[in-house]
Formats: structure tokens, sequence, C-alpha cells
């Protein structure tokens, strides 16, 4: 007898390549944010060092365009850093979408695993029941047989 084949096996596998991609697409929107919290935090960084020699540089005499780059370093820095906050914001949404859509191609994946491992099931009752009428069959026949040669001789 010819062993378990499931007739959906394409939709499972269907439902599996869709799975994937979600998981992919969230790892890229997740790796997209951790790069651009990263700059944040850089960004942080280095705006915090140079408040520091910012402060050294205004002990004694002071150097004016020291304090002006600074100052203008520190307005592009809080323009990008704005620009960074808001495209995480935006990231973030994104991200919520792709986690749906993941929870979603699982669901569906595993409702046809539960499906596939029902059908399983079935089938192997089945060939157990078949088996068992075949072996009650054969012992018969031996019976018979057995009976018939006995009774011959």
């Amino acid at each position: 007898m010819a062993g378990f084949r499931f007739k959906f096996e394409n939709v499972l596998e269907h439902r599996r390549t869709i799975e994937d991609q979600a998981q992919r697409e969230l790892a890229r929107h997740l790796r997209a944010r951790m790069i651009l919290q990263g700059q944040l935090e850089q960004m942080q960084t280095t705006i915090r060092q140079s408040k520091t020699d910012l402060a050294d540089a205004l002990v004694g005499r002071v150097d004016l365009d020291r304090v002006s780059s600074f100052a203008q370093f520190s307005g592009h820095s809080s323009v990008r850093a704005r620009q960074i906050v808001e495209h995480l914001a935006k990231m973030e949404k994104q991200i919520t979408a792709a986690r749906e859509r993941l929870l979603d191609a699982t669901r569906q994946r595993k409702a046809m695993e539960l499906l596939r491992d029902r059908h399983e099931r079935d089938w192997k009752r089945e060939h157990k029941r078949r088996e068992a009428i075949l072996m009650d069959e054969l012992a018969t026949q031996q019976y018979l047989r057995t009976t018939m040669i006995g009774g011959r001789l």
C-alpha cells in the first residue's frame, strides 16, 4: 500500500513560503530600525562630546569661530535627528504591519498543518483497518486450507 500523501501539500508549501517572506520582511524592517537607532545614538554621542569640547573652549579665551561652528553643527544635528525620529515613527508602523502579516501567515500555515495531521491520522486509521481485514482474510484462508487438507486425509 502506498504511503500517506496530503492532497493539499502544494497549498501548505505555498503558505510556508508566504510565512518565510513575511519573516524576511519583518527582519528587514527591524534591521532598518536598528540602523536608524544606531545613527541616532551616534549623533547623540557626538553632540555630547561636542558640548564637552565647547565647554572646555569657553574656559579662558573664547574662540568665537569654535562657538559658531558648534552652533551650526548643533542645528544641523537637530534637523537630522528630527528626520531620523520621524522616520523611526514610520518604521514602527511598518514593523507593526509586518508583524501582523507574519502572525496571519503563521496562523494560516498552522491551520494547514493541522488539516494535514488530521488527514494523516485518518489515513493511518484506515490503513490499520484495511490491514486488519487483510490479516483476517489471510487467517481465514489459512484456516480453510488447513481444514480442507486435514479433512481430505
